[in-house]
């Protein structure tokens, strides 16, 4: 019997020693995709503000020069507030946008809620274009999150001046600023990557658009007409801006970028007329009577800015205008076009068509541009997705094929204007409120040293409905069982993972650029901004991946157990 006794103290001890919720970090080999944004030579500054682990804090008020001096940019940091915190960022020293209700004119059109959580990070970005000529300073984009909140705003004339800086004016506390990143191009721009492939991107394009009356071979007197509306636009998307199927131009104009002295090969494609400049240099002719619809044309150009203009006059009833470009080792790639392969980021087509849900969980299959990008950039267009919501949410998109969470949000559940309406491209959900949206890898692997990009080993088998109507989602990794519930709560939502097999496996917790333990089982996320709690793990234990630029919150599963978490954002 004592022996007995003293090897049950024993095992208690051991069992005890091994705290599951201790976190070991492992360094893994991932690099955080590239989006052009960097540092600047001076970091921002400004009385009354603490640093700490690259963190900025103050409790107002205080001022905080961003950057000194800027013409058109696209800037984005990270900010955390806390109850009733108020601050104003300026743009060319001129007020633009409040914080944290980013109010911004009084005849703004506001694309979306802006939802802050005090205490939790959220991540804003905005791309600005100063006045020229006759146009006024521009607020080209904002996104919360993620989430485009403002478009094409033009902010009030003489309102702002070149040369004065991007300033942060925080006029109560307490307010948090880290990870500011700025690029001088209102959008984005071209790159040279670390290999040598040139990537080139038109930041932003400004067109005119004329209605043509009769039925002209072509237009050419350009000079002479007056222009029915112009505006600013992302890419050559003729549908968002023509207002018939046929008889009208269009006058795009635009800075291009050449990181790389070459011979570049343009390449149109077009049923109309449409002709290409570089350095009012006639580069491509497409429509000429008995002409060809698909015409390229070879330039050299050297490295920096070069003006590019395109002129297009729709005289047929197919809309459609292609623009590429490759380099003299490249391939060809989209100049700012819609092509076919790659699903893009569009403004929603006609009115929404709101799904309405009550308080029994409605589950829609569908298909979701995911990761949500810029408007105009490219994205992927999942096609496994089950989205369900109930009451005011939360709501949640969940991608089948892989197990992983892809995004949560609050109030309306979704827009089904672009599935239930005209049955065309691109047939996606659209969720209806500002969503915080996940990295969309694999939720599972057999192998914690580096996570998977896809799930070659994960086969989803089923999903089965609990007596609320709240799927429980079945799979194999590996051929190990596993499974997968969420449940919304009034602060967020309440996940737990299961391994009912008989060998080990590993889920992921979270992912993003930054994950700090703020206590036992507890994480503050950046990029994106959110609390994790972890409630029930038994054994196994947590790990992060290091990589460079991000960070992954792993946790083992022994066979038969569980984890389960807490999100909230």
């Amino acid at each position: 019997m004592p022996k007995l006794l003293f090897l049950l103290a024993l095992c208690c001890l051991v069992s005890c020693a091994t705290d599951p919720l201790e976190v070991e970090t492992i360094d893994v080999d991932e690099t955080a995709d590239y989006n052009g944004l960097i540092s600047p030579e001076e970091p921002p500054s400004g009385e009354g503000w603490e640093e700490g682990n690259g963190v900025l804090r103050t409790d107002g008020p205080a001022s905080l020069t961003l950057l000194p001096a800027h013409g058109a940019l696209t800037a984005s940091f990270a900010f955390r507030t806390g109850d009733g915190s108020q601050a104003t960022l300026l743009l060319a020293g001129a007020p633009a946008l409040t914080i944290p209700q980013l109010t911004l004119t009084d005849s703004a059109t506001r694309r979306s809620v802006a939802t802050v959580t005090p205490g939790v990070w959220q991540d804003l970005e905005v791309a600005y274009q100063p006045g020229r000529d006759d146009a006024p300073p521009l607020l080209v984009a904002a996104y919360l999150n993620g989430n485009l909140v403002y478009y094409q705003e033009p902010l009030p004339e003489g309102s702002a001046s070149t040369g004065l800086g991007m300033v942060l004016q925080v006029e109560e506390g307490p307010f948090e600023v880290t990870d500011f990143r700025s690029l001088d191009r209102a959008g984005k721009s071209s790159v040279l990557r670390s290999n040598g492939e040139v990537e080139l991107h038109l930041p932003i394009i400004r067109y005119a658009y004329y209605d043509i009356e009769g039925t002209p071979e072509d237009v050419t007197n350009w000079g002479t007409l007056t222009p029915d509306k112009e505006g600013y636009i992302g890419r050559f998307d003729l549908a968002a801006i023509r207002e018939e199927q046929t008889g009208y131009a269009v006058r795009f104009t635009a800075e291009l970028d050449i990181p790389k002295a070459d011979e570049y090969t343009f390449a149109i494609f077009s049923p109309a007329r449409t002709r290409l400049y570089i350095d009012d240099q006639a580069v491509i002719t497409v429509g000429d009577p008995d002409g060809e619809q698909y015409v390229e044309g070879v330039l050299r150009l050297s490295e920096g800015s070069h003006d590019l203009r395109l002129d297009h006059y729709q005289n047929t009833g197919w809309n459609r205008l292609s623009v590429t470009y490759k380099t003299s080792d490249g391939e060809a790639a989209s100049l700012n076009d819609l092509p076919n392969d790659r699903a893009v980021a569009t403004p929603p087509a006609g009115e929404t068509l709101a799904l309405e849900t009550d308080d029994r969980p409605y589950l829609l299959r569908s298909f979701l541009n995911f990761p949500p990008v810029r408007m105009y950039d490219f994205t992927e267009k999942r096609t496994h997705v089950i989205n369900v919501g109930e009451g005011d949410g939360p709501h949640y998109s969940y991608d089948l094929q892989n197990g992983s969470l892809l995004q949560l949000w609050r109030g309306d559940f979704v827009d089904v204007s672009d599935m239930w309406v005209g049955r065309g491209e691109p047939q996606v959900a659209r969720a209806l409120g500002p969503v915080v949206a996940f990295d969309g890898r694999p939720q599972w692997s057999t192998d914690a040293g580096g996570w998977p990009e896809e799930a070659s080993d994960l086969v989803h088998q089923r999903y089965e409905l609990d007596e609320r109507g709240r799927p429980t989602f079945h799979f194999e990794v590996g051929g190990t069982p596993v499974s997968d519930k969420l449940v919304p709560t009034d602060d967020g939502i309440t996940r737990t993972v299961t391994n009912t097999g008989d060998e080990a496996v590993y889920s992921q917790v979270a992912a993003g650029r930054s994950i700090v333990e703020t206590a036992p089982g507890a994480f503050e996320l950046r990029g994106p901004g959110a609390t994790v709690e972890i409630r029930e793990l038994a054994t196994g234990g947590l790990r992060i991946l290091r990589g460079a630029g991000t960070e992954r919150l792993v946790a083992e599963l022994p066979a038969g157990e569980h984890l389960t978490y807490h999100i909230n954002w």
